[in-house]
């Protein structure tokens, strides 16, 4: 790790201004007005003291030594080796557990600078490095306190943090939007897809259809020179290519099933557990799977976000044969005896439009959000390196634009 003009290399124990510590041994029953503790789980990058179990007051007071104040970071020893937090502001007073450490930085020093430092590429395959356990992996305060970091002067901590601090509240405002946005997602598939809430102009009754009769097996196989597919939960049916993860396909393709644009494909043996998409694309998948062709009586997207109902899988769960969950499949002839009950054509193009609207600003959002992450981990690796100074608040305002 070289050293940037200006700045100096120390070991964690150098930057703080109380001794690296763990906390409570035993945090005993959870007291309801009691002092909170922080465990290992409870360090995920934002500690939220709603979810913090209490230990008596007389423990706490045992472990005073280890006690947390508002600006402490907090590292995770053992289990997700490695997490860190800052403690926040209402969190005034805390403790922790034998599986946690806290790093309370000295007034020349930034939490929130050595907060990030910590999460940077060397220092994390140190620290890998550094654990030691076989099956329950955990790094000792002794080794915690020999890590190095690099230290800018304080002025150049506070800018670098405060660069990456707006990124990550870039990220948290994004996250918030993705949320709620999934969950609007969500409220409007239980409502539109069964009838609950109608859009303007529908009226009328549903009608109980048959998957049988809204769509046909397509078992058209031998086409080996076709695009190979892969069927995902979130991205639907997509190039095998584009997956990203090693090809475990047959090599022999000859039974590989001709999937259509406007079909859907669900995989034999676990549509109980939803798995099934919507094509967009020509090609083949594995025969593991079953390609439905549409009818004229259903829209495939509004029978692909069906599918995703709940009540719609426990459906194809109770119709699913096989003696254990192994073996559980759900083989066409099956799936065409299942009754739904559904509106007229025009209503089912209808609310599939405003669901698939809905998916629009959701990976709008889940680009957005990778973008940011990308970006920040750039910057990580500028700033906390010194590759890049910063050197007036200007160019700190630059950066964070």
């Amino acid at each position: 790790m070289n050293v940037p003009g200006g700045w100096d290399r120390k070991m964690l124990s150098e930057v703080v201004k109380e001794k690296i510590s763990y906390g409570i041994v035993q945090a005993g029953p959870h007291i309801t007005d009691g002092v909170p503790y922080i465990k290992s789980s409870d360090v995920r990058g934002k500690i939220d003291p709603e979810k913090l179990q209490k230990t008596s007051k007389d423990i706490h007071f045992k472990y005073r030594r280890s006690s947390v104040h508002p600006g402490d970071i907090v590292f995770s020893l053992r289990g997700n080796i490695g997490e860190l937090a800052i403690v926040p502001d209402d969190l005034p007073e805390a403790n922790l557990t034998q599986g946690t450490a806290r790093i309370s930085v000295s007034k020349d020093h930034n939490s929130y600078f050595h907060y990030y430092q910590l999460q940077t590429f060397p220092i994390i395959s140190r620290i890998n490095a550094l654990s030691k356990g076989s099956t329950f992996k955990e790094i000792s305060l002794e080794e915690l306190r020999k890590i190095q970091v690099l230290c800018p002067p304080i002025t150049e901590q506070r800018k670098i943090a405060k660069i990456l601090s707006t990124w990550d509240e870039a990220i948290a405002t994004t996250e918030h939007f993705l949320a709620n946005s999934e969950q609007q997602k969500k409220a409007l598939m239980q409502q539109l897809l069964i009838g609950k809430k109608r859009l303007p102009r529908f009226e009328g009754e549903w009608q109980s259809e048959k998957l049988g009769d809204l769509f046909k097996e397509r078992k058209e196989s031998g086409l080996s020179d076709y695009p190979l597919l892969s069927v995902t939960q979130d991205q639907g049916i997509i190039y095998r290519d584009d997956v990203g993860r090693k090809d475990t396909s047959s090599e022999d393709k000859s039974k590989y099933l001709k999937v259509c644009p406007g079909d859907i494909a669900y995989n034999t043996m676990r549509m109980w557990q939803g798995v099934s998409a919507l094509s967009g694309l020509e090609g083949i998948v594995s025969p593991a799977y079953t390609v439905l062709k549409p009818s004229k009586l259903v829209d495939s997207r509004f029978a692909a976000y069906l599918f995703k109902l709940p009540p719609i899988i426990h459906l194809f769960f109770r119709h699913s044969q096989g003696l254990v969950s192994d073996t559980w499949n759900l083989k066409y002839n099956h799936f065409a005896k299942i009754t739904v009950v559904v509106p007229r054509l025009e209503e089912q193009k209808a609310i599939a439009t405003v669901i698939s609207e809905q998916d629009k600003v959701i990976q709008a959002l889940k680009k957005e959000l990778v973008y940011f992450k990308s970006e920040k981990k750039a910057l990580m690796q500028q700033l906390l390196t010194g590759k890049r100074r910063v050197k007036n608040e200007e160019e700190a305002e630059a950066i964070t634009a």
